[in-house]
């Protein structure tokens, strides 16, 4: 699979992401601080071009989580994931690499 660059400015990376099988998914991190600048409260979202991606074992998710694993976000102080099956369609049935 491999990740490109589309855009990034201190509060929005916008990226693609193609599948080993030629999936492309589109991949947003919208970063906010938090109140009083202890903190920052990251978005990520990632959506497939196409309907059956829907059984695709939580490839969207899977594309959010390995940036984050990937990158040593997930090790930094205060770490925290938020999400579940309503807020990411196929989080239940994801199956990381």
């Amino acid at each position: 699979s491999l990740f490109q660059l589309g855009s990034a400015t201190p509060s929005l990376i916008q990226a693609n992401h193609t599948s080993a099988v030629g999936q492309i998914e589109n991949v947003n991190f919208t970063m906010n601080g938090t109140s009083m600048g202890l903190g920052c409260n990251v978005k990520g979202s990632s959506m497939s071009a196409f309907w059956y991606s829907l059984f695709d074992n939580g490839t969207n998710y899977c594309n959010l989580r390995n940036v984050i694993q990937g990158s040593g976000l997930s090790k930094a102080p205060g770490f925290v994931e938020f999400t579940n099956e309503w807020l990411c369609l196929g989080y239940g049935l994801s199956a990381c690499k």
